[in-house]
């Protein structure tokens, strides 16, 4: 995800609502529809999220500073054991970034070709495409998900979607934002942990897991984990030390933020009017809050003109970018619509139900000027 969404900072005290509410909603009485927003709402809140978690951040980042060991050290093997529990699988394998993710694990599995889906972002296609695969791209249907996906399909898990239809066998996921999903037996998931993810570092970090011991082994070796030259094909990248210790801090609290994330998902989904309403459903995961309506870019400018910061994940489809994979003959209405509809709204935890209660009713007065 891309820099920029942190937003205006609201005191951890004034916000604690969904986070602490045990996911029980409490349906505030609804405000007048010209009533403004009376603080400014940030489409994501890191500060919030850390200020609980500071005294043991600060502490875990001491004790990496005073062993003197920044890379390759135990901080990461054991948060490379924790990330692989806590995902249900065998093996974890850390690197430097999400996109770093899916070029080792590209690399590893020896992919020659791989279909994307029109509407990601374009780190997905760039870290395929480092590790030499052919990349074609598929339009997506209502859903914004790969119409028809194909034996070679690379899901990505907009927004911490569950993955949809024919899309649950395949073996290579982009799962970005989709912390908290648990990887079939078979998959190889690619993971960020970007600062604004559900899990987030510091930084850029980022991991692959899989059941394959023999894979696990190898992409170690593409990362750079013991500087012997391969074939030419090694990268190296690393999680250092700072981020891991950090990471095993944030992941003890990472079942309660998703629970948070679903509760607040939970929320629009009943106070949305009909004209937008959210695209994920019972069981996604929240990474991001994404609505659709045919007027994206006058309701964004009416959330943004009362205090009410949005983004759009994504604007512009795969094929309309000046890139190797770009297939400018061919046409994609799907992706070209859900990119100009799609809008996402606030959406982290420590985001109080007021808060929540304050973006619909902004987007109900939208609504009802229409």
């Amino acid at each position: 995800m891309a820099g920029g969404e942190r937003g205006a900072v609201v005191p951890v005290a004034a916000a604690e609502g969904l986070a602490g509410a045990g996911g029980r909603q409490r349906h505030s009485r609804p405000r007048h529809r010209d009533q403004a927003v009376t603080r400014p709402i940030p489409l994501n809140d890191v500060a919030r999220l850390h200020a609980p978690l500071m005294p043991a951040m600060r502490q875990a980042m001491e004790r990496v500073l005073a062993s003197g060991w920044f890379l390759r050290g135990q901080e990461t093997a054991r948060f490379e054991a924790e990330w692989a529990a806590f995902c249900g699988q065998a093996h974890c394998v850390s690197c430097a970034s999400g996109t770093d993710a899916l070029t080792i694990a590209a690399a590893a599995l020896g992919l020659k070709r791989a279909t994307l889906q029109d509407n990601t972002l374009p780190l997905t296609a760039i870290g395929l495409h480092r590790a030499g695969v052919a990349l074609a791209l598929a339009d997506v249907g209502p859903d914004g998900r790969m119409a028809a996906p194909h034996a070679d399909a690379v899901p990505v898990l907009l927004y911490g979607r569950q993955p949809g239809d024919g899309e649950a066998g395949c073996r290579l996921f982009d799962a970005a934002h989709a912390h908290g999903w648990q990887p079939g037996p078979e998959a190889v998931a690619c993971w960020s942990f970007y600062p604004t993810k559900t899990l987030g570092a510091l930084g850029d970090a980022g991991a692959i897991t899989t059941n394959d011991e023999g894979l696990a082994q190898l992409m170690r070796d593409l990362a750079g984990r013991d500087d012997v030259l391969r074939d030419g094909r090694q990268l190296t990248s690393r999680m250092d030390e700072l981020q891991a210790a950090v990471l095993r801090v944030k992941l003890a609290s990472l079942p309660r933020w998703l629970a948070a994330r679903q509760a607040i998902g939970a929320q629009y989904a009943a106070q949305l009017p009909p004209e937008v309403q959210p695209v994920s459903g019972p069981g996604d995961l929240q990474h991001l809050a994404v609505v659709r309506t045919p007027r994206r870019d006058a309701l964004a400018a009416f959330l943004r003109a009362r205090g009410i910061e949005t983004k759009v994940h994504f604007p512009q489809p795969l094929h309309r970018l000046a890139a190797p994979w770009a297939a400018h003959a061919e046409a994609f209405p799907g992706a070209d619509g859900w990119c100009a509809t799609v809008l996402s709204l606030p959406c982290f935890p420590g985001l109080g139900e007021d808060e929540v209660s304050a973006v619909t009713d902004a987007v109900r007065a939208f609504a009802a000027e229409a």
